[in-house]
């Protein structure tokens, strides 16, 4: 009988270590998503310099979550809830299961730090962004991982964040902004004759990365239940629906918004606009996703548009360049989510008559990680602006970072001329 029972639990484990694994490959999957999203927003001549700088970034994450990041967001904190203290440098890994959630964290990590690559978009030196994102993955986003995931300080007080609204989104985001606010505007970006300079060269690659991010999301949302076994996979399945359900009701309400306020011009349709749309209803229903009812993520993902869009309008105008809307959709939407959760959750949530308590944790988490993040990028932005430059020369961006960094630019400007020509 024993044995029975023994083969059983090895046969759950093998089973959820599979899952996790597979969920890891489709969450990495989500950098090229990434990498195509970004280089289309982008103008044609910065494309491979961004897409460059996510391959890089990728592979950073990778070697500093193996030396140092995994062991501090979930390794051992043994009573000490701030930081875990082992698994560094894959020590005590030999088991399948601790390989297969590190195979998964560090697909998250790699999509938290691409969201930081969103910043320095266009105009950042490559020495500059190596140093930044080693920071960002070896450093700031564990102690966040290990505080919002790996059993920290917060997640002792009832912070809950399933997939990570706030804990990977929002302190990503804040990187984000931080990071342009210290590189300033591409030059000429708010200048109106300029304008049509800085609009996406690529709609195509836009639409296809979103639907490809869309995909991976469920993976990254439903892989959050880390297994299958023991009652998981009804936070597996429900965190999927909710997935389908907010990026179908976000990209709807900024395509219906983007329709009135350009109503009766020829560009009253945005195949780009759906696009964020979609990204802010999945960002917003991360955190919630496992423990929200249907309708409520239809909600979550309505509120995520019109928090984008309106964000979108009040960093125009206070002229922070966001190239790719990773602000407006991380940082943004990211606080929208990790908050969603003391309203809509099934088990806390103020609207079934649980009381305030949940607010409180989930405000005091959401301001913990953006004031951690801010606080550490601007440490380390400002001494790296004291020792090498941020930006590259104005020649240089002029030139388009492609060309003067690569040799080479994505798409063959004769080509583009004569391509223009024929219209």
């Amino acid at each position: 009988m024993q044995s029975q029972i023994d083969q059983l639990e090895a046969m759950k484990v093998s089973i959820d270590n599979t899952y996790i694994s597979l969920c890891s490959a489709f969450v990495l999957l989500m950098q090229v998503g990434f990498a195509f999203l970004e280089g289309g927003c982008l103008r044609y001549k910065d494309m491979q310099s961004i897409m460059l700088k996510i391959f890089i970034n990728t592979c950073i994450t990778v070697v500093m979550w193996w030396l140092v990041g995994y062991g501090i967001g979930f390794g051992d904190d043994s009573d000490n809830a701030m930081v875990g203290h082992t698994n560094f440098v894959g020590q005590n890994m030999k088991h399948s299961h601790h390989l297969a959630e590190f195979a998964f964290q560090t697909a998250v990590a790699c999509a938290a730090t691409s969201i930081v690559s969103g910043g320095a978009a266009g105009r950042m030196t490559y020495y500059a962004y190596i140093i930044l994102s080693i920071v960002f993955s070896g450093l700031i986003y564990p102690f966040c991982a290990h505080w919002g995931f790996g059993k920290g300080w917060l997640m002792d007080m009832g912070y809950h964040d399933f997939a990570g609204s706030g804990t990977i989104h929002a302190s990503a985001g804040m990187g984000a902004l931080i990071t342009t606010l210290f590189l300033k505007p591409r030059l000429h970006r708010f200048n109106s004759k300029y304008s049509e300079h800085f609009e996406p060269n690529n709609p195509t690659y836009i639409t296809l990365a979103t639907l490809s991010l869309w995909v991976c999301w469920c993976f990254f949302n439903g892989g959050s239940s880390l297994g299958i076994s023991d009652g998981k996979s009804l936070a597996m399945a429900r965190a999927m629906t909710n997935t389908f359900i907010s990026g179908s009701s976000g990209a709807l309400t900024v395509f219906f918004l983007y329709y009135l306020f350009n109503y009766g011009k020829n560009n009253r349709f945005s195949l780009v606009m759906i696009c964020n749309g979609n990204l802010a209803g999945l960002v917003a229903i991360t955190g919630p996703c496992d423990n929200v009812e249907p309708w409520a993520a239809f909600v979550i993902g309505i509120l995520g548009g019109l928090t984008m869009v309106g964000a979108n309008k009040l960093l125009f105008r206070f002229q922070i360049d966001d190239p790719v809307d990773a602000i407006s959709i991380h940082f943004a939407c990211g606080m929208l989510g990790a908050n969603c959760v003391s309203w809509f959750d099934i088990d806390h949530g103020i609207i079934y008559g649980y009381g305030g308590y949940q607010y409180g944790v989930q405000l005091l988490g959401s301001i913990v990680f953006i004031s951690w993040s801010a606080a550490l990028f601007i440490i380390v932005l400002g001494i790296m602006s004291f020792v090498m430059p941020l930006r590259v020369d104005a020649h240089e961006e002029h030139q388009g970072l492609d060309k003067a960094t690569i040799g080479i630019e994505a798409y063959e400007s004769e080509l583009m001329i004569a391509a223009s020509s024929t219209n």
